[in-house]
C-alpha cells in the first residue's frame, strides 16, 4: 500500500498468512492463505514488515523450529516481508486456542451459552486462562523483539480475540509503542460479560486497553466495548468522542468496517471452471426460483432457523411448493467440539424432515452440499433469486458482500440485523430479526415476489456500497489513526521538554 505513513509494519494474528506441507520431496513448502483479510493485512506489508503468527499444524510446527527467524515472503508489488511463526507446546496451545479462544471467548462476544446450564467455571478454566496468559506474553515478547530490528517507529497491528492481552504486554514492553487492536468478532456488552470469572474479565479488557487505537466492524460493537470499559476503575470512558482516557493515555474506539475485493470475485466467478458449477446449479434450479445460502457449520449463523423459515413459508404460500429450492452450501467448522456436532447433526436432520414432508420423489426443497467448496459458493452466489444471511449474530458477514457483487439475476439479500455488514448495507437489503421465523418467512415471500424495477435497484445499491470500500481503505484508515496518535504523541512530548 503505498500511502502507507509508517516505514514498518508489524502485525500479529493467531493464524498467518501462510501455511506449510511438506512436497513430493519432502521439502516444506508454503501457500498463501485467501480470504479478505490475508489480502488487506498483506496490503499494509507492500513496503516490507513482519508478520507474527502461531505455528498452527505439525507442518507449520517444524517449519517454524527449523527456521526462527521466520520465512520471506513476497507482494504482489515486489516487496518482501518476514513471517515469523511461533510454536507452543501442545497443552499450552490448546489451552489458549481450544479452550479460551474457541471455547470461552468465542462463544462470550457471540452470546452463544445456554446460561441455564453454562458455563460452569472450574479449576481446569484457571489452567487454561494460565495457557492463554502464556501464548499472550510470547506474543508481546516476540513483537518487542522484531520492534528492536525495525527502522524507525513501527505500527503494531494485532488481530482479533485470540491476542487480547497482547497489546498491554506489548506496552508495558514498549511503553510509547503505537499499537492498534482489531476484533473481527462482535464485541460482547457489558451485562454479558459480566458471565467471565472476575479476574479473566478485567485481565480482558484491561488488555485490549493496552492499545491505542480498537478496531470493530460495526458501531454497535464498538459502543459495546465502551459501556463494558466503564467497568474498569481506572477508565474514564468519553462516549461523545468515542474513546477511553486511562492512565495518562487516550485510547480511541474506532468504527472501521471491512469489505472484499471485488475483480478477484470477479474475475473468479467468470472462470470456465466455476462456469461449470453454474450450470450444474442452474439445471437443479429447474424452470423454479432459487434460495441460496452459504455458510460455515457454525452456530452462529442460524442455519436451523433458516431451514424452519423456509417451511414456514411453504406452509404459508403454498402454490410455491416445487417452484422454488433452497440450496445450503456449508462447510465444516469446529468438528471437535461437541456443540458443533450436535448442532450440524440437528440442522441435517432437520433439512431432511422438510424434505420428507414438503418435498416430492423427484424434488425435494432443500439441497445441502456440506463441504469445502468455495468454488461451488461462487457459482450460487452468481445464480440466486434470494441469499439467505440471518446470523443470530456476526462480527461482519463478508457472505452478504460476496453475493451481490457477482450476482447476475438482481437477486435480493435478506440480511439478519445482528450481523455487522447491516448497518452499511441496510437500505439495500431486507433486514430480518434472526429468532423470528415468521417475519424471515415474510421476507422470503416479499424478494421472490418483488417487482424487478425495486430488485435491480437494490441489487445495484449493494455492489455500488461494496465497491465503495475495498480493503486497502480499511488498513489505511487504522494506519491513518494510529499516525494521528504518534503526532500527538510527539506534540505532547516536545510541549514537555519546552
Amino acid at each position: 500500500m503505498s500511502d502507507t505513513p509508517f516505514s514498518t509494519v508489524i502485525i500479529a494474528s493467531n493464524r498467518g498468512p501462510l501455511s506449510f506441507s511438506r512436497d513430493e520431496h519432502g521439502e516444506s513448502a508454503a501457500s498463501r492463505g485467501t480470504g479478505g483479510l490475508v489480502t488487506a493485512l498483506t496490503g499494509a506489508l507492500s513496503h516490507g514488515g513482519v508478520w507474527v503468527a502461531s505455528a498452527m499444524s505439525e507442518d507449520d510446527r517444524a517449519f517454524a523450529e527449523a527456521h526462527p527467524e521466520g520465512y520471506v515472503e513476497t507482494t504482489g508489488e515486489g516487496a518482501q516481508y518476514r513471517v515469523r511463526s511461533l510454536t507452543f507446546s501442545p497443552d499450552e496451545f490448546d489451552g489458549y486456542y481450544n479452550y479460551v479462544s474457541n471455547g470461552i471467548l468465542w462463544f462470550l462476544h457471540h452470546y452463544l451459552w445456554d446460561t441455564v446450564r453454562a458455563p460452569v467455571w472450574r479449576a481446569d478454566t484457571q489452567q487454561a486462562w494460565e495457557r492463554y496468559v502464556a501464548v499472550n506474553a510470547a506474543f508481546a515478547a516476540a513483537l518487542a523483539e522484531e520492534a528492536e530490528r525495525a527502522e524507525g517507529t513501527p505500527a503494531f497491528l494485532i488481530q482479533d480475540y485470540h491476542l487480547s492481552l497482547v497489546p498491554a504486554f506489548l506496552r508495558d514492553l514498549i511503553p510509547d509503542a503505537l499499537i492498534s487492536h482489531f476484533s473481527h468478532t462482535p464485541m460482547v456488552g457489558p451485562t454479558y460479560i459480566r458471565i467471565l470469572p472476575t479476574q479473566i474479565r478485567r485481565a480482558l479488557l484491561r488488555g485490549l486497553l493496552g492499545a491505542d487505537v480498537l478496531g470493530f466492524h460495526s458501531q454497535a460493537w464498538a459502543q459495546n466495548f465502551l459501556e463494558s470499559a466503564r467497568a474498569i476503575p481506572e477508565a474514564r470512558v468519553d462516549f461523545g468522542r468515542s474513546r477511553v482516557l486511562m492512565e495518562g493515555r487516550e485510547i480511541l474506539v474506532k468504527e472501521h468496517p471491512m469489505s472484499i475485493e471485488v475483480a478477484p470475485m470477479r474475475e473468479l466467478a467468470n472462470a470456465p471452471h466455476v462456469a461449470e458449477r453454474r450450470d450444474e446449479i442452474e439445471d437443479m434450479r429447474g424452470d423454479g426460483a432459487l434460495i441460496v445460502r452459504v455458510d460455515r457449520m457454525e452456530l452462529t449463523k442460524n442455519i436451523l432457523r433458516g431451514f424452519l423459515a423456509f417451511e414456514a413459508f411453504l406452509q404459508r404460500y403454498p402454490e410455491w411448493t416445487g417452484k422454488v429450492r433452497f440450496l445450503a452450501l456449508l462447510s465444516p467448522s469446529r468438528t471437535e467440539l461437541p456443540e458443533y456436532q450436535s448442532y450440524t447433526e440437528d440442522c441435517l436432520a432437520e433439512a431432511d424432515r422438510i424434505n420428507r414432508e414438503l418435498g416430492t420423489s423427484s424434488r425435494t426443497p432443500i439441497e445441502i452440499v456440506y463441504q469445502e467448496d468455495y468454488d461451488g459458493a461462487v457459482a450460487a452466489y452468481t445464480a440466486y433469486d434470494v441469499l439467505m444471511v440471518n446470523p443470530v449474530i456476526d462480527g461482519l458477514n463478508l457472505v452478504s458482500m460476496e453475493g451481490p457483487v457477482v450476482n447476475r439475476r438482481h437477486g435480493v439479500l435478506l440480511l439478519s440485523r445482528n450481523a455487522g455488514s447491516y448497518s452499511r448495507l441496510r437500505k439495500y437489503a431486507i433486514g430480518v430479526n434472526p429468532y423470528d421465523i415468521d417475519e424471515q418467512a415474510e421476507a422470503l415471500h416479499r424478494a421472490l415476489t418483488m417487482p424487478e424495477e425495486e430488485k435491480t435497484q437494490r441489487a445495484r445499491g449493494l455492489s455500488r456500497l461494496v465497491r465503495s470500500n475495498p480493503p486497502s481503505r480499511w488498513i489505511s484508515h487504522q494506519l491513518r489513526d494510529l499516525e494521528r496518535v504518534g503526532t500527538r504523541r510527539a506534540w505532547f512530548n516536545a510541549g514537555d521538554r519546552r
